[in-house]
């Protein structure tokens, strides 16, 4: 039974830098900024929790998340730990008798799951 874990004054978060892909329009900066409730689930490795930092030099916030915990925060935080992920290889020959190594994709360590309704 997961209840919404907000501890932290939306004010706060309001403060917080976009972190990564920055926002082509203000729409889109607007969505970014808006509030959600997401569950957070560890994929990698299930039933541990998340604490990292998210921020720059002039504003930080530290956030812990716990598997299976709901927690009110932006979609750009949400969106930060979904991009978390770790790079998929595979070793082929390349025709001179050596293996080449090759990214085929990406393995997701986090999900943010969006929260509707009720």
């Amino acid at each position: 039974m997961s209840q919404l874990k907000n501890n932290v004054v939306e004010a706060d978060l309001d403060l917080l830098p976009i972190v990564g892909p920055q926002p082509e329009s203000e729409k889109e900066e607007e969505y970014l900024k808006e509030m959600c409730e997401y569950e957070f689930f560890n994929l990698e490795e299930p039933g541990l929790s998340l604490t990292f930092p998210y921020g720059n030099s002039r504003f930080k916030k530290n956030f812990k998340f716990f598997h299976g915990g709901t927690y009110l925060v932006p979609r750009h935080v949400a969106r930060h730990v979904e991009s978390r992920a770790t790079p998929m290889w595979d070793y082929r020959p390349d025709g001179a008798g050596r293996m080449q190594k090759q990214k085929i994709g990406t393995k997701s360590r986090f999900q943010m799951r969006q929260k509707f309704g009720g």
